[in-house]
């Protein structure tokens, strides 16, 4: 679900960020997106509704290895959505999706998005045994 591709893409600490000209060019292959939310005020049950359409289909995309929707415990109108792609393409195809556009006509009614990082592993899992 991949929304911005030029909100947040690391930490925040700009101490350590190099200029944007000097960032390396991500590796091609899988990828991470983290998307944190907000549901504004009065709007969290619409919020959720609104999440709730999306998982179904986007679990469903061949290229869509992982898609996960958190919600914190301490601040219920606070979310997380964790997903994990087969490449940065894959995630711009399932933004151009008809569910998609559904949600992102909803989305600024419903959320404030405070920030989305595409994240590359360093260091991938060895494959189970």
């Amino acid at each position: 679900m991949s929304d911005d591709h030029s909100q947040a893409s690391g930490p925040a600490d700009s101490a350590e960020q190099a200029p944007a000209e000097a960032m390396p060019t991500p590796p091609p292959g899988p990828l991470f997106v983290q998307i944190e939310l907000q549901a504004r005020p009065g709007r969290t049950d619409a919020a959720e509704r609104a999440l709730e359409k999306i998982v179904a289909p986007t679990r469903a995309n061949p290229d869509c290895l992982e898609f996960r929707v958190l919600r914190y415990r301490d601040d219920p109108r606070a979310f997380t959505l964790l997903e994990h792609w087969t490449s940065m393409e894959a995630t711009d195809v399932h933004g151009e999706s008809d569910y998609m556009a559904e949600y992102m006509a909803a989305r600024e009614e419903n959320f404030g998005v405070l920030s989305v990082a595409f994240i590359h592993e360093l260091l991938p899992a060895a494959p189970a045994a």
